[in-house]
């Protein structure tokens, strides 16, 4: 599986478009998010639910991947997304890595973005 393409068309389906439903096709239920401090187990409603909440309070999101380094079944990336809310238009960045396993996202690490783009 080439993981640059599928976590491209996953951003593209599912942010891009605005079509959160479509994240049953790219993440696995459960999905495992490690963020700092804490190991959350997501069934895939509460991911959907997750990502049509974000959806729902940004306007026109767009992510774009720096730098991106795929081995064996982990995809890392430093990105940065754009978008509006409340009328204004924000950046900011951040990385994540991602697990698929089977044609899913099984696992994720997240730390918090931050203001701006990566300079």
């Amino acid at each position: 599986m080439d993981l640059h393409a599928f976590i491209q068309e996953y951003t593209d389906v599912v942010y891009h478009a605005a079509n959160p439903e479509a994240a049953a096709r790219f993440i696995a239920d459960p999905c495992i998010r490690h963020e700092h401090g804490q190991r959350v187990v997501m069934s895939l409603a509460e991911n959907t639910a997750r990502i049509a909440g974000f959806l729902a309070s940004v306007r026109n999101p767009r992510f774009e991947y720096i730098a991106a380094l795929a081995e064996g079944n982990l995809y890392a990336s430093a990105y940065q997304f754009s978008f509006e809310q409340d009328g204004r238009e924000q950046t900011l960045s951040g990385i994540e890595i991602f697990k698929v396993e089977g044609g899913k996202i099984t696992e994720t690490w997240n730390s918090p973005a931050g203001q701006g783009a990566w300079g």
